[in-house]
């Protein structure tokens, strides 16, 4: 019973903070009243590997983008033409994650590895645009954009679509955003 709550108050701005620590919940088949079929280890054994499916994932780390080109597709706003460049993700001497976009512009990049979460920054004279998503695979990425400029406050601009280049297309297989995903539910559709 890991249970830690942690009250801070800070009088003087009269804020209240309160930590609440993330708790993950498993369920597991052995978690059921026992019963005389449960006991028989060959039943149990077999009933175990009915219901689950093992899927080999690993973590992606930097190291899987640093050098790393991809061709971008941005659909912006109410725009009706996906926007097409590239990205190419690099590291400095000095160990600072840059990105160069085709569109001659420089931001950075960043992958915490712990979430999954990469982020892919292009800075204007007028503001900055961040392309972010949660990574799940190796050769394809898609997220949204979300920006701000001067006159402006911070908002999504978008969504985008990213493939990686340099790899080949049979071991990529077909865009995540192509498989069909065998649902027949037409009613869902955004409009």
């Amino acid at each position: 019973m890991h249970r830690t709550f942690l009250l801070l108050l800070i009088c003087c701005c009269s804020i209240t903070f309160a930590w609440i620590p993330q708790r993950r919940i498993y369920a597991s088949p052995s978690a059921r009243p026992m019963t005389a079929s449960a006991l028989d280890p060959q039943n149990s054994q077999q009933q175990e590997d009915s219901k689950f499916e093992y899927v080999e994932y690993d973590y992606l780390t930097e190291a899987d983008f640093i050098n790393s080109e991809w061709v971008v597709g941005t659909l912006f706003g109410n725009d009706k033409k996906i926007q097409e460049t590239w990205v190419r993700l690099a590291r400095t001497e000095d160990g600072k994650n840059v990105c160069f976009w085709g569109t001659k512009q420089q931001g950075t990049w960043n992958l915490d590895v712990a979430s999954q979460f990469l982020s892919i920054s292009r800075e204007q004279i007028y503001g900055k645009q961040i392309w972010a998503c949660t990574v799940d695979d190796y050769y394809y990425l898609q997220g949204t954009v979300r920006g701000w400029a001067f006159w402006k406050a911070a908002s999504v601009y978008g969504q985008w679509q990213a493939a990686r280049l340099g790899v080949d297309e049979e071991e990529a297989g077909p865009a995540p955003w192509f498989q069909e995903d065998g649902s027949d539910d037409t009613a869902a559709s955004i409009s």
